[in-house]
């Protein structure tokens, strides 16, 4: 290593030391009541290391270099990914004090294992590797497995926990096959050199070198796949959100899915480019296939929490009908609709679970997540029903909003492949997905509840800001999405220098 490397990592290096701070914040630092430490104190830690990972990565925007024997990219791309983990990451550390006010206990552990995770995301994003994907991966998982399990006191918590960590093992497995074919084909793991290698031996019909190339791609697909609950490996989601405390479950839904996308894009573009077309036809199935699941079962949910699950499911078959397109056109241009989607996402999806948070936190006995306790929402807590409304109308995809520019840009790169078809499903289904999002408006705003629920407050401190924030970014995209189209050109255009 030398030093020039250190540059590279220097926003996860960041992250390292202020999750160091919080796990020895827990174990050494006494100031709270009951000998506790102070958990302000620790969010503070924890949004410091995350907005100074965040700056440093903006610092560091227009350098372009390769480090640790060309395993890690400094570049607009790994800088991209890397403050969008880091936002999202901080909007729900915001909401956690209050979703956490009952729990005492191994709080810096819980926002440690926060900063961990991203870590392990801004490595995925930045990895030209395939051995540094996987610890990346790894990283990640593992301290997404800890943080669903953190109500280990809860039977549901640890169903979940489990789920996630045999699902994740299984995904693992077989991501790593792929890799050995990738490395028994080539002579090594890098994504430029593999496929520059893998190109020269082509895919199907082209003996049974390419052969091992179409199933070496396959298996790295199914591997990445299970990572953005893609169907038919969305199993475990639905399961690990509905029992991991809310908060957690809004940066499942959000910063892993975003970090495995931004891999799946590199790591197909650089390392398998000579299947293109046998990648696309797949991503393409997968995309399909996924859009009906998710929708399909979000319609019959009466669990709001669960239902959300289900439609984060929906929107990953949107974002891979951006990935098939990218390989039916080998043309970067669907890519990048791609992007702009996941930023979009990552603000609207975050504020639904946020205030699902929230409303969990006023009501901590009674509250299930159930539609019934959404009935006259709009009147027991008109601000809570509003920036409800404003989120789920955007991932409905109504004008106006972050949801309809990601999925305007999205679809818009579909049919420019000539995948016009795909786009008519997606939009199509764009639609039933009004159904479920909408009646929850429907009760909030038209629905007496069966009994009356007390509000003890209103939204404040953390969590208001949280909400806010995924608020005015959702509309702010909406409306003027030109500089997130402009940031997402210089980013993409990265991949291919």
């Amino acid at each position: 290593m030398q030093a020039a490397d250190v540059l590279t990592v220097l926003p996860e290096l960041v992250l390292l030391a202020a999750a160091c701070a919080l796990v020895l914040m827990e174990a050494f630092v006494k100031t709270g009541g009951e000998g506790r430490v102070d958990r302000t104190a620790m969010v503070a830690v924890a949004l410091t290391g995350l907005l100074a990972s965040a700056g440093v990565a903006l610092g560091l925007w227009g350098e372009e270099r390769l480090s640790f024997s060309g395993m890690v990219v400094l570049d607009k791309w790994a800088v991209f990914f890397k403050v969008l983990f880091a936002v999202g990451a901080a909007l729900t550390v915001l909401m956690s004090p209050g979703y956490l006010e009952a729990h005492q206990r191994h709080l810096g552990e819980y926002y440690a294992l926060v900063l961990f995770a991203v870590i392990g995301m801004d490595l995925m994003a930045a990895a030209r590797d395939f051995i540094l994907l996987y610890v990346a991966i790894e990283l990640m998982a593992i301290s997404s497995y800890l943080l669903a399990a953190f109500f280990r006191y809860r039977v549901r918590s640890n169903e979940a926990s489990l789920k996630y960590l045999v699902t994740g093992s299984f995904a693992s497995a077989i991501l790593l096959y792929g890799v050995s074919l990738v490395y028994g084909l080539t002579g090594g793991t890098g994504y430029e050199s593999s496929g520059a290698v893998l190109a020269s031996l082509g895919g199907v019909g082209a003996g049974a070198n390419g052969t091992g190339v179409a199933f070496a791609m396959a298996l790295v697909a199914i591997g990445l796949a299970f990572k953005v609950s893609a169907a038919p490996f969305h199993m475990w989601t639905p399961d690990a959100y509905q029992g991991a405390p809310t908060p957690i479950a809004a940066f499942f839904s959000v910063g892993p899915k975003a970090a495995a996308f931004s891999a799946i894009m590199a790591a197909f573009i650089l390392a398998f480019p000579g299947t293109v077309g046998e990648w696309g036809v797949l991503f393409l199935v997968l995309s399909i296939l996924t859009m009906l699941v998710g929708n399909v079962y979000a319609l019959v949910q009466k669990n709001v929490k669960r239902m959300l699950a289900y439609s984060s499911i929906a929107h990953a078959g949107y974002l891979l009908t951006g990935i098939a397109a990218m390989g039916w056109s080998g043309n970067s241009y669907p890519g990048r609709g791609v992007m702009v989607y996941l930023v979009a996402y990552t603000f609207m999806n975050l504020g639904a679970f946020g205030v699902l948070a929230y409303l969990k936190a006023q009501m901590p006995d009674k509250f299930d997540y159930s539609l019934k306790y959404f009935a006259g929402l709009g009147r027991r807590s008109p601000l809570a029903a509003i920036l409800l409304t404003v989120f789920l109308i955007s991932l409905t995809g109504i004008p106006g909003t972050a949801g309809f520019i990601g999925k305007f840009y999205v679809f818009g790169g579909v049919v420019w492949a000539g995948l016009w078809w795909l786009a008519v499903i997606g939009v199509v289904l764009s639609v039933v997905s009004a159904y479920y999002y909408l009646r929850v408006v429907m009760y909030m705003f038209f629905r007496e509840p069966e009994e009356e629920y007390s509000v003890r407050e209103s939204i404040s401190g953390g969590m208001a800001c949280s909400l806010w924030v995924s608020a005015v970014a959702t509309v702010a995209i909406g409306v003027v999405p030109s500089w997130l189209w402009d940031a997402v050109v210089g980013a993409f255009g990265t991949l291919f220098s």
